[in-house]
């Protein structure tokens, strides 16, 4: 449990609890988080260039406790920005768009558009692709 006390019982606050740990004690940034929570396959792992495949070999092996199998998509605010994660099959949808400086993600490409009908790009990111919004920039 890492000292945290699950009092709510959600795979949300299991989720956040994990992200916490993992950024504030364990000090990954929140692209590394991603590739810990919703890491790649070891199959695919293994087909990476050699510094990318290291880096994920270690998330892997370090933090196997913290990969999470079951199907997700979440949006986690920091500081200064925020990130958008699904899970690594894609199991639950997740939509990304931008209009100028503004960024939309929602589960579905109809709830964006319902907003924001003359939309400049939509793209729908793959299963564990981290979309990291900092202030006034996007991060893929």
């Amino acid at each position: 449990m890492y000292g945290y006390t699950c009092t709510l019982q959600t795979d949300t606050e299991v989720i956040t609890y994990i992200i916490d740990y993992l950024n504030r004690k364990k000090g990954l940034t929140y692209e590394e988080i991603a590739h810990v929570i919703a890491a790649p396959f070891w199959q695919t792992i293994s087909k990476m260039e050699p510094r990318r495949k290291a880096l994920h070999e270690y998330l892997r092996t370090m933090f196997s406790g913290q990969l999470i199998t079951g199907p997700f998509s979440i949006l986690v605010g920091f500081e200064n920005g925020l990130m958008a994660l699904n899970d690594r099959l894609k199991l639950r949808s997740l939509v990304v768009a931008e209009k100028g400086d503004i960024v939309y993600i929602a589960s579905e490409e109809a709830a964006i558009r319902k907003i924001e009908p003359e939309l400049e790009r939509v793209w729908a990111p793959m299963g564990g692709e981290p979309v990291i919004i900092h202030l006034n920039e996007v991060a893929k």
